[in-house]
């Protein structure tokens, strides 16, 4: 599966968030503190030949209009942020709770909820899978990174199992074949830091 760029991302979803009556080049210049005027000229055509958006002449004006597709892509997407943010309101609320009980019991607990976030997200991914998913998921998986970073990485090592060194070497193996001794070599150095900050923890 081939992800779209950032860039047209960018665009694509300024362009659907438009609705069905789409917009103007002149509307989508907003983009400029990012993006310059050619990058999004050149990005509208790609988007175009891809099928992606469509292009409305209204008199004078040209507007582009995201597809249905997009569309109905975009709204998933929103419904599935919407939810994960619900999920992390009601888990602050739990976590207040859970900070009342003693520290064997906050463990059981802490990973229950966690297990039930992660299952939530599991269920969206695979919701996305469903419609465009080479705009969908980039942009939920960016909402994810930075829920990891924020949050989820410092209780993430609650429901982790600790990957065997038999698991470790059958891992890099695999990367090593399938993406090169470069690739392998960073994992492996990424595996041990890893390794070496969880042991340091306990």
């Amino acid at each position: 599966m081939e992800f779209l760029s950032k860039r047209e991302r960018l665009v694509l979803v300024a362009i659907a968030q438009s609705g069905p009556s789409g917009t103007t080049y002149s509307q989508l210049s907003a983009l400029g503190y990012i993006l310059s005027k050619n990058t999004i000229q050149e990005t509208i055509e790609n988007l175009y030949l891809q099928g992606y958006i469509n292009v409305l002449k209204d008199g004078d004006e040209i507007r582009y209009i995201a597809s249905k597709n997009v569309r109905n892509a975009i709204i998933n997407l929103e419904f599935h942020k919407y939810r994960l943010a619900k999920n992390l309101t009601e888990l602050k609320k739990k976590v207040e709770d859970i900070s009342k009980m003693d520290k064997q019991q906050q463990a059981i607990a802490f990973k229950g909820i966690l297990k039930d976030l992660l299952s939530s997200i599991s269920s969206s991914i695979v919701s996305l899978l469903d419609e465009l998913p080479a705009l969908t998921l980039p942009e939920y998986m960016e909402v994810l990174e930075n829920l990891y970073k924020e949050f989820l990485s410092k209780l993430s090592p609650l429901i982790q199992e600790s990957m065997t060194e038999d698991e470790i070497n059958t891992f890099i193996s695999l990367v090593s074949k399938y993406r090169g001794e470069k690739d392998a070599e960073e994992i492996k150095n990424t595996l041990q830091k890893i390794k070496g900050g969880t042991e340091n923890q306990r």
